[in-house]
Parts: C-alpha cells; sequence; structure tokens
C-alpha cells in the first residue's frame, strides 16, 4: 500500500517564514520523477511582525492557494516543523532489538527531554550501532514536539484542508535530499564524509552535520534573511518590502580573494550597494559566529570528524559571495546546495531557468517528499 501510494507522487511541503514551497515526486523505474515544483510567498512584509491570528490566517490562506494548483491538488502530504519547535536530543544506549527499544524509549527519553512526557509527541529513530569499550551500542535520536505546538500545526493543515501522511523536523528532510545526491557532491574527486548542510531561511539558519550521510548534530540559528533585510531597511530608511528587493538586486558580500570594487558597479548604484553591505555585515558577522561555534561543539563535544565540506540552500544563500564569504572565513570548501541532480525533471513540463533560479528553495520540500514510501 505504502509503495503504491508512492508512485502516484507525495507532495513535500515546506512551510517556511516567507513562503510556502512544494515538491511532488513520483517513483519509476528510472528513479524519481519531478511532477510538481511550486513557491507562493506570504507576503511582501515582514510576517513575523503581524500578530498571531492574522498570521495564522495569512498561512491557511496561502496554503489553500498552493494546494489548488494542478499539479499538487489531491496528493498524499508530507510537511515539516522547524527545528526551533522541536527538541533534538542525539543519546547512545546499549544495543537492544526493535520492541525491547520501542518499549523503553520513553523511559531513556525521560533523561534528556526536559518536559513531562505527557507534555511532547515523541519520536526517535536508531541512526547506527557502534561497538565501544566491547559493548555493543545504538546511537539514537530522540525528537520531542510540544503537543500544544503540534496541534497548531496540524489544526492550520486542517483548515487548509491537508491531513499530513507525516510530520518531519525540517533540517532532517535536508539530509534525505542530500542523500540521493551524496554520490555525487564530492570535493577534488573524494567524497567528504562529513558535511555540514546549512539552509539559511528568512527566520532561521538551519545548521545540520552529517557523517557519511548520517545527522549528528542539528542546530538553529536565530540569524536569517529577515535580519539582513531589516538592518537594510533601517539603514536605507526604506519599507521592508523595499529593503527585501534591494536585499536580493544588490547586496554584495566583499571577499578578501579578490579586489571587488564597488565603485566599478554600473549606474552608480556603488554607493547604495557599500551601504547595503556595510548594514548587514554584523548581523553575518553574528551568523558566521554561530556557524563556528556549532562546528566547535561539534568537533570538541560530539567528538566527531572535522567539517570538510558545507552546503548551502535556503533563499539567503543567493546573496551574492556568501558562499565565498563562509569559506574564507572557516576555511571550509563551500557550495550552492543544487538538489535536483538526481531528479528526473522533463523539460515539456518545467522551465528549467526557473527551476535552477529557485533551485535553493525547494531542498527541504524535497527532502520531505523523499521520505521513504515504507514510513508512509
Amino acid at each position: 500500500m505504502a509503495l503504491d501510494m508512492f508512485s502516484k507522487g507525495v507532495v513535500g511541503l515546506d512551510i517556511g517564514s516567507s513562503s510556502i514551497k512544494a515538491i511532488k515526486l513520483k517513483k519509476n523505474k528510472e528513479g524519481y520523477e519531478l511532477t510538481g515544483a511550486e513557491i507562493v510567498n506570504l507576503s511582501s512584509d515582514s510576517v513575523e511582525d503581524l500578530d498571531p491570528e492574522a498570521k495564522h490566517t495569512l498561512y491557511v490562506n496561502t496554503l489553500k492557494k498552493i494546494l489548488k494548483q494542478k499539479n499538487i491538488a489531491g496528493s498524499k502530504i508530507v510537511t515539516a516543523i522547524l527545528g526551533d519547535s522541536a527538541i533534538i536530543r542525539y543519546i547512545k544506549v546499549p544495543y537492544m532489538p526493535a520492541e525491547e527499544l520501542k518499549n523503553s524509549i520513553s523511559i531513556e527519553a525521560e533523561q534528556y527531554i526536559p518536559l513531562s512526557l505527557d507534555q511532547v509527541v515523541l519520536d526517535y529513530q536508531v541512526l547506527s550501532e557502534s561497538e565501544e569499550e566491547n559493548q555493543k551500542k545504538m546511537e539514537v535520536l530522540l525528537v520531542g514536539v510540544k503537543n500544544d505546538i503540534m496541534a497548531q500545526h496540524l489544526q492550520m493543515l486542517k483548515e487548509a484542508g491537508v491531513v499530513p501522511a507525516a510530520v518531519e523536523v525540517d533540517s532532517f528532510s535536508l539530509c534525505n535530499a542530500y542523500d540521493l545526491n551524496s554520490s555525487e557532491q564530492s570535493e577534488g574527486g573524494i567524497k567528504a564524509d562529513t558535511v555540514a548542510l546549512i539552509n539559511m531561511g528568512s527566520k532561521l539558519t538551519t545548521i545540520t552535520i552529517t557523517e557519511k550521510g548520517i545527522p549528528h548534530l542539528s542546530r538553529d540559528v536565530g540569524i536569517g534573511g529577515n535580519s539582513l533585510t531589516k538592518e537594510i531597511q533601517r539603514e536605507l530608511a526604506t519599507s521592508f518590502a523595499q529593503a527585501e528587493e534591494l536585499k536580493k538586486q544588490q547586496a554584495v558580500i566583499m571577499v578578501e580573494s579578490e579586489e571587488l570594487l564597488l565603485s566599478s558597479m554600473p549606474g552608480g548604484e556603488d554607493d547604495k550597494s557599500s551601504r547595503i553591505f556595510e548594514a548587514i555585515t554584523p548581523a553575518l558577522n553574528k551568523m558566521l559566529n554561530d556557524i563556528r561555534r556549532a562546528f566547535d561543539y561539534y568537533e570538541s563535544t560530539v567528538k566527531r570528524k572535522p567539517v570538510q565540506k558545507i552546503l548551502l540552500s535556503g533563499g539567503t544563500s543567493k546573496i551574492k559571495n556568501i558562499d565565498r564569504f563562509l569559506s574564507e572565513r572557516l576555511g571550509i570548501p563551500v557550495e550552492i546546495n543544487y538538489p535536483f541532480k538526481n531528479i528526473n525533471i522533463s523539460s515539456k513540463n518545467f522551465d528549467f531557468d526557473y527551476l535552477r533560479a529557485n533551485a535553493v528553495h525547494f531542498n527541504v520540500a524535497l527532502g520531505l517528499a523523499l521520505r521513504s514510501a515504507e514510513k508512509l
């Protein structure tokens, strides 16, 4: 039944802070085929500044709009909640059979989830098995979401006419998308074992570090594209919508490896671009420091290999030179994460230029659509 469901297509629905993205995939003999891709912006203004009721109504109406699209409508849907809404813990337990783990996971979770377990929706996944001091152990991912947060999410979907087949945490859907392309994700012809998947959204920047395809750390940083937009808005005394457009069109990050002279820009825009760069620099540096702290924690506390490569996604990753800025400051290769490398796409149904220009927006949605059929 699950495989039949997947053969008819599954939609990954990424409900972000500034837009909603949907990807529909079908699985066939050749692999995965893209049959739908949609982005609908929520508002030209900052959604974060709306009161809860207005925000809820906006999300419901936007969901209804995207779900009416003919290539999305009538499909099974997998959606996600933001990582900052979840309690995520990586734990090690003695090896035990699956049924025994299922029966004992609540006891284990009480030690790590800082809430009464009757207040959370709890899920877990075995990540790996290992031998330590002659004892076989399992690394287990624990995820807890407060009941009221999950209830709000499901109510919003219900009002939009959606009963999701599954709900994930957005950061782990990035791993699904990465796994599909990992055979092609290499540095200098050598596959990087430890990769940081950094999704730069409007509200948050999500850092997920994987080693050989297994996630070992997930962390949200409270700096996103909206933080940069608001700094531009303040500097240039303009509206949020105008500042957002300026960020997209004129933001350029100065990098040390080349003499990027703003004065060489045509149209006399050099002064404005310089002011934009100066305005966003403090927020960029804070984001950089938070990323560096996550990497340091991973190496020192989780005691894993250093990050060998960074893959960027999300709308903020489209700012010119942000990949080079992070690479120079962190001393790690950085690439923009194109999610459709191993997806079959028909030129009859899609505009390749549109998909390429917007690809970085779709990593989470694609990962949700790739959720294994067995889990559905």
